[in-house]
């Protein structure tokens, strides 16, 4: 059987070879802990790549999601805050038509009241058009749109009031095909007269007129059209309750799927700090030990042949 002749060359560039590879490992390592990343290029591990870029692409577009939930919310406020206002308007024209009904009432006292109301009316079309962060609230999606105007008398007093805006709902996404209506339309909650509800300013103009015509069988008839109103008013902002609440849950899963996502890339790309330092400190080791042993490998020469 043959044997292989083993000269000096083959044992210099097999020990090159060796601390090139020692030192390609030590460089490595020290990469990832000067990056933090274990994975600083897609060859390093191009499946853990694929999943990092995937989860990070993920997290980003969630973060998108919980930015459109976050500029909502003081939208979807802002309306029931506006609503929950004309309740209590309603709640005290209720109160101001019990009163005017008072045979003990004389004409006087009655028209004090009208002014009252008037001015509840007057309050109840500046809730109308609340306009905020750039569009107007109740307008439907005709948003640059003041949804309600005012005819008025000569003595600047409203006699009717005409619905401007639209009865489409704006929607956001807040999922992948997933969207949501956050709006309520002028119309559903102010003259809802089209589903048998109640149009709130010809009520109050009705009350104001009844008050100083004296028609109390009529003011009989506007009590109740108040209570219908403010039942009108409570589905409007059950409706919205509802669309915040969802849009909260949604909130908090999106940012716990995000927490999830982010473990989930930092597995696959990120370094180990102590595990890198420990296998640095062994590559270290291992180098030194490599240098010595081609110190004495390559030492011998012909100069040390000829001592």
């Amino acid at each position: 059987m043959g044997s292989i002749r083993v000269t000096q060359r083959i044992l210099t560039d097999r020990v090159l070879n060796n601390l090139n590879k020692q030192s390609q490992a030590l460089m490595k390592l020290q990469e990832q802990l000067s990056t933090g990343m274990r994975v600083n290029r897609p060859s390093d591990d191009p499946l853990a790549v694929r999943r990092g870029i995937r989860a990070k692409s993920d997290t980003a577009t969630n973060d998108q999601y919980m930015t459109t939930i976050s500029t909502t919310t003081p939208f979807l406020t802002e309306s029931e805050t506006t609503i929950l206002s004309v309740e209590d308007s309603l709640r005290r024209a209720y109160e101001l038509t019990l009163q005017g009904m008072n045979d003990t009432n004389s004409q006087v006292q009655r028209n004090e009241i009208a002014v009252e109301v008037n001015q509840i009316l007057e309050n109840v079309l500046t809730y109308g058009n609340d306009f905020t962060n750039g569009r107007y609230v109740f307008s439907g999606t005709r948003t640059l749109q003041a949804p309600f105007d005012a005819t008025r008398n000569a003595n600047n007093e409203i006699t009717a009031v005409t619905y401007r805006g639209n009865d489409e709902h704006f929607q956001v996404g807040v999922g992948d095909g997933i969207k949501v209506d956050v709006n309520e339309t002028g119309s559903a909650v102010f003259s809802n007269t089209a589903a048998g509800g109640v149009d709130i300013y010809q009520l109050l103009i009705d009350v104001r007129d009844n008050l100083r015509s004296s028609n109390v069988s009529a003011l009989g008839n506007n009590l109740a059209g108040c209570k219908k109103a403010e039942e009108q008013l409570l589905i409007s902002t059950a409706r919205l309750g509802s669309v915040g609440s969802r849009l909260e849950r949604v909130d908090s899963n999106l940012q716990d799927t995000n927490i999830q996502l982010q473990q989930t890339a930092s597995d696959n790309l990120d370094a180990d700090f102590a595990d890198v330092m420990t296998r640095l400190n062994a590559q270290s080791n291992a180098f030194q030990a490599s240098l010595n042993a081609a110190s004495r490998v390559i030492q011998p020469s012909l100069l040390n042949f000829l001592q």
